[in-house]
């Protein structure tokens, strides 16, 4: 997976010039750092085995954290095999013979963190902007004035 995008042709001459513009977005990735989907994710529909995942990280320091936390040792750590994500897009786009499902695009934990505190913050946003009602509207719309009916029954 990992090793196999590296084999792939070259980017097309757009794609370097911009890469040379703005820079490249650097994935490291390693064929020796693997894991399975969770078993309600990577099976397939007739309940196969999990899928094996190759896990491609924006920062050289988290992939190292992934070996390590996956049990791997330093002095182990296998060399890192380092792509472009504009190049990886655009060969995406253009092989359809390589299964891309396998690869998994891996965040950085600080931005995981900074997207789930705007989250709960746009939820504390929402929830303080809903319109607040006093405890009698509230038993009034939950028990509505004598109707003369009590309990579904005619008095």
């Amino acid at each position: 997976a990992a090793s196999g995008l590296q084999g792939q042709p070259p980017p097309p001459p757009m794609l370097r010039r911009a890469n040379r513009r703005r820079g490249p977005v650097p994935l490291f990735g390693s064929d020796e750092l693997r894991f399975k989907a969770p078993a309600d994710e990577g099976a397939g529909a007739d309940g196969g085995e999990a899928e094996e995942l190759t896990p491609l990280f924006l920062r050289r320091s988290d992939f190292c954290a992934a070996w390590l936390a996956s049990g791997g040792s330093d002095d182990a750590l296998p060399a890192a095999q380092v792509s472009d994500l504009r190049s990886l897009a655009w060969q995406m786009e253009c092989e359809s013979a390589f299964d891309w499902r396998s690869i998994v695009l891996v965040a950085p934990q600080d931005s995981i963190d900074l997207a789930l505190e705007l989250q709960q913050q746009q939820q504390q946003e929402q929830a303080s902007d809903a319109p607040r009602r006093k405890r009698s509207e509230v038993q009034r719309d939950l028990f509505p004035p004598d109707t003369g009916v009590v309990g579904g029954f005619p008095r």
